[in-house]
Order: structure tokens, then sequence, then C-alpha cells
């Protein structure tokens, strides 16, 4: 009898385990307010249930559920998960393709809508291809320095783009004219897309975009115009998502109101653009082009999937100003996959480690950031494999 008992206890104990299991294969993180403290992640993390149309198997991702699923919290520990979704440790991460990818690197030039001239890098695997392409697009000014160009190439400063260039596909980094916000910028960055399709030895069914900042706006305004012409869209602390609200909007009124003051700060010295703005446009030109080229209003024209890379520490581009775009997007039902770091600053989807920009007078980075970059690579590689066909 006692070994009758034994055996039922067995039975009921791994019945538990299975529902548990079974329960973990429909979840994904939630973390679109804010991502786990490594420091205290191997405890426990808190998951939210969903059902999403987006597909990436990556750690820690904000999905848009279903309109008829029930959604609650349940608190599970990482190792049940573990072999699906590691959690960052903050050690580089296998991310390398088997085998040492030989490439070439070629300096191209293409031309906008308007026949303006820009220039361009390509890095490619040698071999006769056809090779999937990612486009990478700076942050900043038009018309950088070709040096600049370049790191969004070959993978020389950023670690993100050489964890590209360890994959059997071509990356071109490119251009946009100066002084054209809101205007031919967004001509020739679509254009620079368009040409990558054409190059000798590229899969023109397979085209993923991968921004920062300003370059994440632009990535975020090329997949509204563009459609089913791109294979995904990877957006890292997209500026300006709503120029309505950085030029115009309320300090008193969410989200402005929420921003820190170090952020505040820097949303005021973008308050003059307005002036230029509607110096060049006029207030009704400009009231138009906001209307027509807000991504935030025009979200729904997004057709393919999309990432987004922020950063609650981020005083450029805080996370709180970009979530609203995030939330129309999963509004409409679009594949929608968000990493929102904690204190990395701005530009970290890149790992770039300069003493300049964002970064300026911080000195050495932290180990939760460094764990942070890695997990936003991580992000990056699952979507752009996922949206290739890789999987």
């Amino acid at each position: 009898m006692k070994n009758f008992y034994r055996l039922l206890v067995r039975i009921l104990a791994a019945s538990f385990i299975i529902g548990i299991l079974g329960a973990c294969n429909r979840v994904v993180y939630d973390t679109s307010t804010q991502s786990p403290d490594p420091a205290t992640a191997a405890a426990s993390v808190t998951i939210t249930p969903t059902t999403s149309a987006s597909e990436t198997p990556i750690p820690i991702a904000t999905h848009t559920p279903a309109a008829d699923t029930a959604v609650a919290s349940v608190t599970i520990t990482p190792a049940i998960i573990a072999s699906k979704t590691p959690i960052p440790t903050g050690k580089k991460s296998p991310t390398r393709a088997p085998g040492v990818i030989e490439r070439d690197v070629i300096d191209l030039e293409y031309e906008s809508s308007d026949g303006y001239k820009l220039r361009a890098i390509l890095s490619i695997p040698k071999g006769s291809g056809p090779f999937p392409v990612i486009v990478t697009i700076h942050g900043g000014k038009g018309e950088q320095d070709l040096k600049n160009i370049r790191t969004l190439a070959t993978g020389d400063v950023s670690p993100t783009v050489q964890m590209l260039n360890d994959q059997p596909w071509a990356i071109l980094s490119i251009d946009y004219r100066g002084g054209a916000i809101l205007g031919m910028e967004e001509d020739d960055v679509v254009a620079g897309i368009r040409f990558a399709k054409t190059l000798d030895r590229i899969d023109p069914t397979r085209v993923g975009v991968l921004g920062g900042s300003h370059g994440g706006h632009l990535t975020l305004r090329a997949a509204e115009v563009m459609g089913n012409e791109i294979s995904g869209a990877a957006a890292g602390s997209p500026w300006m998502t709503n120029p309505q609200l950085y030029l115009y909007g309320d300090y008193d009124t969410p989200p402005l109101s929420e921003i820190s003051p170090a952020a505040r700060e820097t949303i005021e010295k973008n308050r003059p653009l307005a002036r230029g703005l509607e110096k060049k446009y006029g207030m009704d030109g400009l009231a138009k082009l906001i209307a027509e080229r807000s991504i935030e209003w025009n979200a729904e024209n997004i057709m393919v999937p999309v990432l987004f890379l922020t950063s609650n520490g981020d005083v450029q581009v805080p996370h709180i100003l970009v979530q609203p775009t995030i939330e129309r997007l999963q509004a409409a039902g679009k594949d929608v996959t968000v990493y929102t770091a904690e204190k990395s600053v701005h530009g970290f989807y890149w790992g770039r480690d300069i003493d300049g920009g964002a970064r300026s007078g911080l000195g050495k980075k932290t180990d939760i950031e460094l764990q942070e970059e890695e997990m936003a690579r991580q992000y990056i590689l699952a979507f752009f494999r996922r949206v290739f066909g890789e999987d």
C-alpha cells in the first residue's frame, strides 16, 4: 500500500510539472515599462502570458495580446525556461556563424528621388550569394563623414555591426542629406534601401533595416512608406516618433510630465527646431507635414515586423516617449517586439565603446550596461534571423 501511495504522489507531481512547462511555452517576458535588474533576475522574473503575432525567439519582449486573451501575471524562476529564453550574463553570446566569413568592402554612391547623390558603404560576403542585406542608418545629422558611415558597415567600432558581419548577410550603411528633417531625408533613405535591393549578389526579397536615434526615426518612416518592400525594421531609441509632442508638447501633460529633468532639458534643446521648420514650411505647411509624417499617427501603415530597442536610462529619447507609438502599433495588431533596457544611455544598441555623444564624460560602462547591450544584440540577431526566414 505504501508503494501505491508513493507511485500516486509521483504521478501527481509529474502532472503538475508538465502543466507548468506547458504554460511556459505560452509566455513571453513583458518589459514594456521595466526590464529585470540582472542583479535580481536569478531569483525570479515576472512574466505575462500573451498571444502575439510575433514569433521572434528572444528572451524579453513585448507583444500584442489577442483581444479575447485574458492577461494574468505569473512569477516563475528563469531556470524553468532557461533552455528557450536565456537570461543575459554579461558574457559575449555565441552569435558568430560557423567559420570565418571573408568579405568585400565597397564604397558606393546612389541617387535619391531627385537625383541628389549620396554615399554608402557595402560589406558583403565573398561568394555568389544571393545574400540577405541589412541597411543600417546612422543617427545625428545627415551627410556624415565617410569614415563614420563605414563604422555601420564594417563593425570596426560597433560590436552590434560586427555581430552582423559574423552572419552570412550583407550590410549596407547609407547616408541622407542634412537639414531636411520631415523632408527629403526620408526620400534619401527610401532610395538607399531600394538601391540595396538592386545590388549584385543581394537577395531583394530579404531586406532588413536597422537604425538608431535619428536613424531609428528614418527606419520607421521607411517602414511606413515601403510596406512589404522590406522584411523587417529595427529601431534603436527612435527620435521624434511624434513630432507634435517633441516640438509643441505640454510638459504638464503625460508623457512629457513623466520624463526626468535631464530628459526635459534635452527635449528643450529641440524646441528651436520648430521655429526653423515653421519658417521653412509655414505654419500650415508644417502642420500638414506633421500629420503626414508622424510615425505615431501613421503607425497603421507599417506592414512588416518591427523591433524597438529603448531604455529608461536614455535622456535623449526616453522609453516613455516611444511607448505611445508602440501602443499604437500594438492596438493595430502589428507584429511588434520590444526590448527596454533599464540603465543604458542613448546609443546602447550599437554597443560602441567611445567617450563621446551620449556617453561623453560617463567613464567606463557598468556591468549592467554591458549586459543590456548584449541583450540588445541578442534581440537584433534573433529578429533578423526570423524575418529572413532562418529560424
